[in-house]
């Protein structure tokens, strides 16, 4: 008797375990991996749906293996943009499962390609990203190993002063003034020993930039060796040396930097004023704006830093001449006063002459001054010039914007949707959100309104929804009317030495594809069922070349 009851608890058991097993919900489930690996993606996000309609529930883990296998096979496609959007939506996707698929980019054999993967590689602190920053140094393109060596000094990477240092001596002696920020970043005692030895380098410009980054980073420890130098006969590699011991503070330094306060040269008379301001000595600070109301454009730069001659720069800002104009207003504007306001919209918003912005640095290249000059009249003397730069300038003077009172900033705002500056709106709205007064919420309630502008009304409609002031409709409605638009079109990126501010200009879409990623970005953000129920639908219905980047969104939402 005992071993014919066993049996049928045995036996219901089993049939239990193997009901649940090969119930029409986990067939669904498998069915839809399997359609995804033969590269049925409309089908296998159909099965999908079936699951879920007897589930009623996401399985999150499943749509991670459903957005991997999707990326693997693009990665591996002949279709250019394919590929290129499949190592986007990996980048995006922030899953370590995706390294894999962005090796591939970056050993793909175009810099760009490479450099996209790079910037998204960085971002993984692991042992696997490691390894593969460590790979990119062999790549074929210096602009690749280049940006390699940034990153694994940026991370003081185990491996980074023996591949930098080798990078370093291969090249020619004309690139060797780019390594010293390397390793006065990485800091170890390794680097700190070559950075010793380029300090004393033969070329000039070696040594410049190896002083001018021990200051910047805040290298104390050569803080003996500087003090020598500051009676050295090489002008630029003086100044440098004047700025270095300003920035580490060094009150030892203080009589020579009086001394030299009162040297013929300007650069270096401007450059020890501000280093005995940095140390709490105000003393031939008027000397300076002598040479700033002489049109001086590094002594206006310089005013920047010293408070209290604001009205004497607010009487510059009135100048005939457009380059002291200029530099008196960003000046104006470091200071946080708002009479910086007529100069800074001149160059912000686009006119006939397409205004460019281009800096330009002092003898010791520590004093950064800026002029205006027609987007025609640069390309006539170089049809290859690249103005990217030049917006990222703008955005960054934008950004400094901010910290005006806020109702000259809102008046700024005003005024830059009005003349329809659209390639400024992205930076302007982010700004107006994070702000999150009555007054900036008013601002995107206006732009809303905005008919004849659609790229500031729909950017206004975003901001709204991600400040939760409207709900999702109006957004995924619009989403769905563009599902046919390309969802990516790349700006060239900025070399990282030209990086004003890495979380922003690393990788930046164009103005109107980089509405469509907002879009999409906020929608994956809000993690809840119905934001992924609808990147499921975008996936299916739209774009069949956007499906890869939206998959890296789904990967995000859903980890």
């Amino acid at each position: 008797m005992g071993m014919l009851s066993f049996v049928p608890l045995f036996s219901f058991a089993a049939l239990y375990l193997y009901a649940h097993e090969i119930s029409p919900a986990n067939e669904a489930k498998q069915h839809a991996l399997f359609l995804m690996q033969q590269t049925k993606v409309e089908e296998a996000f159909d099965r999908y749906r079936e699951y879920l309609d007897l589930a009623h529930a996401h399985d999150y883990d499943v749509l991670q293996q459903m957005g991997l296998i999707l990326l693997q096979k693009g990665v591996h496609s002949d279709d250019p943009q394919t590929f290129l959007m499949s190592l986007f939506g990996a980048g995006i996707s922030g899953s370590t499962g995706a390294l894999e698929i962005l090796e591939k980019g970056l050993f793909f054999p175009d810099p760009q390609v490479q450099q996209l993967s790079l910037h998204f590689i960085a971002q993984f602190e692991d042992n696997r990203s490691h390894e593969l920053l460590n790979r990119a140094m062999s790549s074929d393109y210096l602009s690749t190993r280049m940006e390699a060596a940034y990153y694994m000094s940026e991370r003081k990477h185990p491996h980074a002063v023996g591949q930098i240092e080798g990078l370093m001596v291969r090249l020619p002696p004309a690139f060797k003034p780019y390594f010293p920020p390397f390793f006065a970043l990485i800091g170890t005692s390794d680097a700190t020993a070559v950075l010793k030895r380029l300090l004393e380098d033969i070329d000039p410009q070696v040594r410049i930039e190896s002083i001018l980054n021990i200051g910047r980073l805040g290298r104390d420890d050569f803080l003996p060796v500087l003090r020598k130098r500051l009676t050295h006969s090489h002008i630029a590699e003086l100044e440098a040396t004047i700025f270095a011991v300003g920035l580490l503070k060094d009150s030892a330094s203080i009589p020579k930097l009086r001394k030299l306060a009162n040297s013929p040269t300007d650069a270096v008379r401007i450059a020890a004023v501000l280093a005995l301001h940095r140390l709490g000595d105000r003393t031939n600070e008027k000397e300076t704006l002598q040479l700033a109301m002489q049109h001086n454009l590094f002594a206006i730069a310089a005013l920047s830093e010293i408070p209290g001659f604001e009205n004497e720069l607010a009487q510059l800002v009135n100048s005939p001449d457009l380059q002291v104009r200029l530099n008196a207003a960003i000046a104006l504007l470091r200071l946080r006063d708002p009479r910086c306001l007529g100069p800074l919209i001149e160059i912000l918003v686009q006119d006939t002459r397409d205004l460019a912005v281009q800096p330009f640095a002092s003898i010791g290249r520590t004093i950064v001054a800026f002029k205006a000059v027609p987007s025609a009249e640069l390309r006539t003397k170089d049809p290859t010039i690249d103005l990217g730069y030049s917006m990222a300038l703008k955005e960054q003077f934008l950004r400094e914007a901010i910290h005006l009172p806020e109702t000259d900033f809102v008046q700024l705002a005003r005024h830059l949707m009005i003349r329809g500056q659209n390639a400024l709106i992205p930076t302007l709205i982010v700004l107006l959100e994070n702000l999150r007064t009555d007054d900036a919420v008013g601002v995107l309630e206006e732009g809303v309104k905005m008919v004849g502008a659609p790229l500031i009304r729909d950017y206004c409609h975003l901001a709204l929804y991600r400040l939760g002031k409207t709900e999702a409709d109006y957004i995924n409605r619009w989403v769905m009317r563009q599902k046919d638009a390309d969802l990516i079109r790349l700006r060239p990126m900025l070399p990282w030495k030209y990086r004003l501010d890495e979380s922003e200009h690393a990788l930046s879409p164009e103005e109107t594809s980089k509405l469509l990623v907002d879009a999409f970005t906020a929608i994956a953000n809000r993690r809840d069922q119905a934001s992924i129920a609808f990147l499921l639908e975008a996936i299916q219905l739209g774009n069949p070349q956007n499906r890869y980047a939206l998959i890296g969104l789904l990967l995000r939402a859903t980890e």
